[in-house]
């Protein structure tokens, strides 16, 4: 994500070509009427080029810095979900990340189970005790894998034994590895460094929820097209450039208008 300066660094670059256009208005009077055209031509496009380089990129930042303005407000936490191996230290993972600023809980919700093929009757059999299981909220039962979603959060390694247990034993199912849900109760302001922390040490993260990734979410579906921020940008720059055409007659008609007001009885 583009930082504060780097964005600032961008605003000025672009006010830079704007001048520039402004500057060959200016000299217009120099180079003749004919050239008008030709000048306006050249603002359009160095708008669009500064509005390529410069003002899409930080518009596209848009969604971010309102999610962060949000959050310094919002009481609301954001939930991280990510994906552990299940022959992982779980504890000493929930603990490190519990320690960081911002992280209110870690908790485990669910896991994923990749097994060998499951046929059809195995299938139902696999259903049936699931459904029949107290601790299981939802489930997905697939090919060759097992989905569980957990009532309580903190039962998800005994969920995943007696799971392993029970295909092995009943249904002639092996079980190949597991990975663990945890779920990562984050302030607002601060999921941007957790997040780089668990990138930084591998961690798979599944998804990102919450109220600020709603609205960064709905915004980033709702921005404008890449080109419609070009042609913006470009009339931007016929309009300095335009700007820069006249400046002189309009700095002429206003000095002749506070002469005429001094020169009034």
């Amino acid at each position: 994500m583009m930082d504060l300066i780097s964005g600032i660094i961008f605003v000025i670059l672009f006010i830079i070509i704007m001048i520039f256009a402004f500057s060959m208005g200016i000299l217009s009077p120099y180079v003749g009427r004919k050239e008008i055209v030709s000048i306006i031509v050249i603002g359009f496009v160095l708008g669009t080029i500064g509005g390529y380089f410069f003002i899409y990129p930080i518009y596209q930042e848009n969604p971010y810095v309102v999610g962060n303005i949000q959050g310094l407000f919002t009481m609301e936490d954001e939930v991280i979900n990510l994906n552990i191996p299940s022959t992982s230290n779980l504890s000493d993972i929930s603990s490190k990340i519990l320690n960081l600023e911002g992280v209110n809980s870690v908790s485990t919700n669910g896991f994923e189970l990749k097994t060998s093929t499951i046929n059809q009757n195995q299938h139902d059999d696999i259903e049936s005790y699931l459904k029949n299981d107290s601790a299981v909220e939802t489930y997905k039962v697939e090919s060759n894998s097992i989905s569980v979603n957990l009532k309580n959060d903190e039962s998800s390694t005994q969920t995943l034994g007696s799971l392993v247990s029970y295909l092995s034993n009943n249904e002639q199912i092996s079980s190949e590895f597991a990975f663990v849900h945890i779920k990562v109760k984050v302030n607002a302001n601060s999921v941007l460094d957790v997040r780089e922390y668990l990138r930084d040490n591998g961690y798979t993260i599944l998804s990102i929820e919450g109220p600020v990734q709603d609205t960064i979410k709905f915004l980033t579906n709702h921005m404008l097209p890449f080109y419609v921020i070009m042609v913006i940008t470009g009339f931007i720059g016929v309009i300095v450039s335009i700007a820069g055409i006249y400046v002189d007659s309009l700095t002429k008609f206003f000095r002749r208008f506070r002469k005429s007001k001094t020169n009034r009885p």
